[in-house]
């Protein structure tokens, strides 16, 4: 388990809820996977933008932990 989440006293706040940023998670899983597919066995564009967009994505959620986040550090 993370450090933030085992701490009860630190002031990190998550903007979505656990529910969404696994949607979130596992979107950005599966077009990550269908991006390296396309990558191997498809056009390579079309699936450097799917792996990118995918990673965005997941990102501009705030899915990934973020240390910046934490208000006491």
């Amino acid at each position: 388990m993370a450090e933030h989440a085992k701490n009860e006293n630190t002031d990190y706040t998550p903007v979505f809820n656990e529910q969404i940023r696994t949607i979130i998670y596992v979107f950005g899983l599966v077009a990550s996977v269908v991006g390296l597919g396309c990558l191997t066995f498809g056009a390579p564009d079309v699936g450097g933008f799917i792996s990118t967009a995918a990673g965005m994505l997941t990102a501009g959620f705030g899915v990934a932990y973020n240390p910046v986040r934490l208000a006491n550090k």
